[in-house]
């Protein structure tokens, strides 16, 4: 391939400097000794084979041509003009099963479109949408619901373009998925029962103009250079030939070259880009290439180095003459590269044991290197003596580095990090099996709940209770005990049960399969609705007169969530409203309660203020988002809980049901989704009194990365 990752995405981190560094003796270690995390620190990014882009960028700042940039990464080489008037089929959209398409005018009158298939010519406007499908061997075309073809091959021409049959001559895009493309023409076939959408353009103008490899900004050689890198690779693609798999001769990402279209042409400092272009066309139909002994090559790039390029076979498995290991010094100059001049990556032990396929690692070590600098192998060391030795490449894949260029380490983990506790299964209810197990981890006593998604509504004030009760919270479903849930059940030896919820999420024949299991009191806690069986939950609590209760919308199933730690830890029943009413069981149960306040968590969209108004002292725990308010949620209950230790569950809606499982532990339970949440990670700096964090849910749900993330923020206050 090309390159690993788009280049235009790289500028502006932050990152630090350095290489190698002296390798450490490996040492046993016993398991209690064991370091909990690991830093891999590094240079660069991507393979590191032929030019280097940021090395292209330091050569042209320092005065040199596109040609010098050219010759110096790709050994042995020279810039010639090459035919380059083929027409390159890019592929769009590989192994979809629908597909949209759409113009736009980009001049008075344009915008017109026409369908062509071997039988049928349909024409249309801007104010038309193509859907595209699969039906057998044939695309099926359908325009504003209604079909208009089918076909093994369809085609799109529309205006302005080289080919625009009927469409018009106005400059206009066609649109696939909402992506505009100028240039050429679309079609889409099925392969292999799904569609394969390309859009073949020029490869001498058409297709370079909306390579997105390189920032537009950048100086001209190094743009130039590119170009020229770019034009020989596509050269390359095109001279093998027609890949069956996508009806193309390239992808538009990674795997080859990343084609954006018209958004490259268009977008900020485009024309900076289309004059690179130009200046390397030769004649209409040559341009400048990468050539050796006369032919034109596949002219590999990547980002950047650590400090030396790679030879091809050290990556790969062919020694190619113009892919020698040269001098990238400019990858290693942060004022150039403040993104991958230098990196560090933090991984829990678990991340590092699995990648070496290790019970556990005590230290690991770099053992040997390539000419360039980068990583050949690494060794890790577990506890009990075992080795394992693994390629640098291996290392960057399992772990996800961004190179091979990586400093020698041995057990050195990150100083003074925040200590965390996964709790996890395989699925959500081993998940709950898991937490329970801390949460109350001889309790003869249980609480049950759904495990389902479409009935988690009555399970979620379930926390409060089973906290009471010095109960875990287990999960079922409405059809019957899951294999995971009965055999913690059995360990335990329970000997009661709630069952918080109605039949239809707690299957009525739920009582027998407990009984078979020794479970000699079933107790069900339910209502008529959520905002009753929230009430019953309640009065099966027993909490003293005056309890001050936390008050949710029934339908927000997230705030619930957020609040059920600190409720349980509070020692508060949960119960329920709606935006704008307060029904009458929960009114009679605030009655009975004798509540003087209550906290609302949530914001004016959930529990309005007209509700507020009804509610004996409410305090608002909200936020702009889910998280936000998670945050809200722990800061209200603050100075009720142990904040020594606090919960990370991710907050999305599939998983929410990880920090329901959670709630008996007590905990505040803080919200994250694929990225930490900019107001968890400020909540963390803050947080001088931590001391471990309680992570729900496996790695599935809730990654490494974001551990570290989260970790790093506490860190860092």
């Amino acid at each position: 391939m090309a390159r690993r990752g788009p280049i235009a995405a790289l500028a502006g981190l932050a990152l630090v400097a350095g290489l190698m560094g002296a390798t450490p003796t490996a040492q046993a270690a016993t398991p209690t000794d064991l370091p909990a995390w690991f830093d891999f620190s590094g240079s660069g990014f991507g393979h590191g084979v032929g030019m280097s882009q940021y090395g292209a960028a330091g050569m042209a700042k320092e005065g040199s041509t596109a040609a010098q940039i050219i010759t110096h990464y790709y050994t042995g080489s020279a810039v010639a003009a090459v035919p380059d008037a083929m027409d390159l089929r890019v592929n769009l959209l590989h192994a979809v099963a629908t597909a949209t398409i759409g113009s736009k005018a980009l001049a008075t009158g344009g915008g017109g479109i026409e369908l062509d298939t071997s039988s049928t010519q349909v024409r249309g406007t801007a104010a038309d949408t193509w859907t595209l499908g699969v039906s057998g061997a044939n695309v099926t075309v359908s325009r504003g619901g209604a079909a208009v073809a089918a076909a093994p091959l369809v085609t799109f021409h529309w205006a302005g373009t080289r080919v625009p049959n009927a469409a018009g001559t106005a400059a206009t895009v066609l649109t696939v998925n909402g992506a505009a493309y100028r240039y050429g023409t679309v079609d889409a076939q099925v392969v292999a029962g799904k569609l394969e959408v390309v859009n073949s353009v020029r490869l001498h103008d058409e297709y370079l103009l909306g390579l997105g490899e390189m920032p537009s900004s950048w100086p001209a050689p190094a743009l130039q250079a590119q170009v020229i890198a770019s034009r020989s690779f596509g050269l390359a693609r095109y001279a093998s030939g027609l890949r069956s798999a996508c009806a193309c001769h390239v992808y538009d990402t990674t795997s080859d070259q990343v084609f954006v279209g018209y958004s490259k042409e268009s977008g900020a400092f485009g024309a900076q880009w289309a004059a690179a272009v130009t200046a390397t066309d030769a004649t209409p139909t040559t341009g400048l290439a990468v050539t050796v002994a006369g032919h034109a090559v596949p002219a590999y790039f990547f980002s950047s180095s650590g400090g030396k390029t790679q030879n091809s076979e050290d990556v790969w498995s062919t020694a190619l003459s113009y892919t020698r290991s040269v001098d990238d010094h400019w990858s290693l100059d942060p004022t150039l590269n403040p993104t991958y001049a230098a990196w560090t990556r933090t991984f829990t032990q678990a991340a590092v044991a699995a990648a070496f396929g290790l019970t556990d690692v005590a230290n690991w070590k770099v053992v040997a290197r390539y000419v360039s600098g980068a990583v050949k192998q690494v060794t890790a060391t577990s506890s009990t003596g075992a080795t394992a030795t693994i390629t640098g490449a291996q290392l960057s894949s399992r772990l996800g580095l961004p190179s091979t260029w990586v400093k020698d380490s041995g057990a050195q983990p990150t100083a003074a990090l925040l200590p965390v506790q996964r709790l996890a299964g395989a699925d959500r209810y081993a998940t709950a099996v898991a937490v329970g197990k801390v949460a109350a981890p001889t309790a003869t006593t249980v609480v049950l709940v759904s495990g389902e998604n479409d009935h988690l509504v009555d399970g979620m004030v379930a926390g409060p209770l089973a906290a009471q009760l010095g109960a875990p919270i287990l999960l079922s479903t409405s059809s019957g005990l899951p294999a995971v849930t009965a055999a913690e059940l059995t360990r335990r030896k329970a000997t009661t049960v709630y069952l918080v919820g109605g039949a239809s999420a707690l299957g009525a024949g739920l009582e027998k399969s407990l009984a078979a299991l020794g479970v000699t009191t079933v107790k069900r806690v339910a209502g008529a609705d959520r905002f009753s069986t929230a009430a019953a939950v309640a009065q099966a609590m027993g909490v003293p007169a005056g309890t001050p209760a936390v008050v949710v919308n029934g339908t927000s199933l997230a705030d619930a969530m957020a609040a059920a730690g600190p409720a349980a830890g509070a020692g508060r029943p949960i119960l329920l409203v709606q935006t704008g009413a307060v029904p009458a069981a929960t009114r009679a149960e605030l009655t009975a309660l004798g509540s003087k306040a209550v906290t609302v968590v949530g914001g004016t969209a959930v529990v309005s203020d007209a509700v507020l108004a009804q509610l004996p002292t409410p305090y608002r725990a909200g936020g702009a988002s889910r998280y936000a308010t998670s945050v809200a949620v722990t800061q209200a209950f603050s100075s009720l809980l142990d904040m020594t230790q606090v919960a990370l569950t991710a907050g999305s809606d599939g998983s929410l049901v990880d920090a329901l499982a959670a709630s008996p532990l007590g905990r505040a339970t803080l919200f994250t989704s694929a990225q930490l949440p900019p107001e968890v990670a400020a909540w963390l700096k803050q947080a001088s009194g931590l001391q471990k964090l309680l992570i729900i849910g496996g790695t599935g749900v809730l990654t490494d990365q974001v551990v570290v993330a989260a970790v790093t923020a506490f860190g860092t206050g």
